[in-house]
C-alpha cells in the first residue's frame, strides 16, 4: 500500500459532523463584496441566488472533507488577493511576454485561480493541486465554468514524493507557487518536510517564488489536539510558527537544496483587530488554539540564485 492511498484511507475515517466550532450555520461576512462580485460578474449567479447557492456546495464541499475553510465559508474570502504580494503576482502573470506558471497548493474549490482569472491573468498559465479529486468537480459547479476552465487542476499529494507521480513530472517547472492557509495543519518535520517538497516544485530561475499565508502566532509553539479537532482516542500535533520561526525553517530547507533564498514574513495586524474588536462584540472567541497571541502570516519566498548555497543535509 502507498503513502498516499494510507492517507487517503486516513482521511475519509474523519467525522463529517456538522456539531464542530468550525461550521458555520449563516455565511455572514463570509461572503465579501469581491466574493459577490466574482459570483455574480464572472459565474452569472443571480444575486438573489447566491447565498443558496452557497450554502449548497459548501454541505456538498463538506461531506468531501469538513476543513475549517470549507465550515466556516473561508473560500469565498478569496485570501490570496489579500496578500501584499498578490498585484505584484497577478501584474507578473498578466505580462504580454510572460510565460509564468503558477500553481495552486491546497486550492480547494480553486477560488484563488478564478479570482486571478477574473482579474486577467490567463487561463493557460493557472493550475491547481489538491489531495481530493472532487474538488474540481466541485469548483466548476461553484463558479459554473466546467465548459471555460479546463484541465487546470491536478489531484495528488504534495507528500508523495515518488520519483514516477504525476506531480514529480513537473518539478522545477512552476514560476510562482502559493500556498494558502495549508502547511499549518502540520507538525514541524512535516512543514520542513513540505517545503522541501515545494522547493524541488519550484523552478530555480532567480525570482521563482512561494507566496501564501498560514495561521500563526508570535510565540511559536507545538499544539497537541484535542477533540474535536481529532477523534476520540488519535493524537496529533500541529506547529504554530512565528515569523522567526518560519524565516528560520526556510532557511533550513534553503542549505538543504542548495539555493538561496530571500524569505519575507510579516504578521496581518488588521485582521488581527479586526478579529478582536468583533470578539469584543459578540461575545464570542473563535481562536481555537493559540489564544491571543494568534497571528495570520503572510509570506514572500524568492529564489536569489541557485547553487550558491552548500547542499548539507
Amino acid at each position: 500500500m502507498t503513502s498516499t492511498s494510507a492517507a487517503e484511507r486516513r482521511l475519509a475515517t474523519v467525522s463529517r459532523s456538522k456539531n464542530v466550532p468550525w461550521f458555520q450555520p449563516k455565511i455572514g461576512s463570509s461572503l465579501t463584496p469581491a466574493g459577490r462580485r466574482l459570483l455574480e460578474t464572472y459565474s452569472g449567479i443571480d444575486p438573489s441566488d447566491i447565498e443558496n447557492h452557497l450554502y449548497k456546495i459548501r454541505d456538498q464541499a463538506w461531506e468531501i472533507f469538513p476543513w475549517p475553510c470549507v465550515g466556516g465559508f473561508w473560500f469565498m474570502k478569496l485570501g490570496l488577493s489579500l496578500h501584499p504580494s498578490y498585484a505584484s503576482v497577478l501584474s507578473r502573470l498578466r505580462s504580454p511576454s510572460s510565460s509564468t506558471q503558477f500553481l495552486d497548493l491546497g486550492t480547494c474549490l480553486g477560488q484563488d485561480l478564478r479570482k486571478l482569472l477574473f482579474d486577467g491573468a490567463p487561463p493557460q498559465s493557472l493550475y491547481g493541486l489538491d489531495i481530493f479529486p472532487e474538488y474540481e468537480r466541485m469548483g466548476h459547479e461553484l463558479f459554473r465554468d466546467a465548459d471555460t476552465f479546463q484541465n487546470r487542476f491536478i489531484a495528488a499529494n504534495i507528500l508523495d514524493e515518488a520519483v514516477d507521480s504525476k506531480l514529480a513530472k513537473t518539478d522545477g517547472t512552476w514560476d510562482v507557487i502559493s500556498i494558502n492557509m495549508f502547511l499549518h495543519i502540520f507538525d514541524w518535520d512535516t512543514q520542513v518536510r513540505t517545503c522541501r517538497r515545494i522547493l524541488k516544485l519550484l523552478s530555480k530561475k532567480p525570482g521563482s517564488m512561494v507566496i501564501g499565508m498560514q495561521t500563526g502566532s508570535i510565540e511559536a509553539k507545538e499544539h497537541v489536539l484535542e477533540p474535536p479537532y481529532v477523534g476520540e482516542g488519535e493524537r496529533k500535533t500541529i506547529y504554530r510558527q512565528s515569523k522567526e520561526t518560519f524565516t528560520e525553517m526556510w532557511k533550513i530547507v534553503e542549505r538543504g537544496e542548495g539555493v538561496e533564498l530571500k524569505v519575507n514574513v510579516v504578521y496581518d495586524e488588521q485582521t488581527d483587530r479586526d478579529r478582536r474588536e468583533k470578539e469584543e462584540e459578540t461575545g464570542r472567541k473563535k481562536r481555537f488554539f493559540s489564544g491571543p497571541e494568534e497571528r495570520r502570516l503572510y509570506f514572500t519566498i524568492e529564489i536569489l540564485q541557485h547553487g550558491g548555497v552548500g547542499s548539507q543535509g
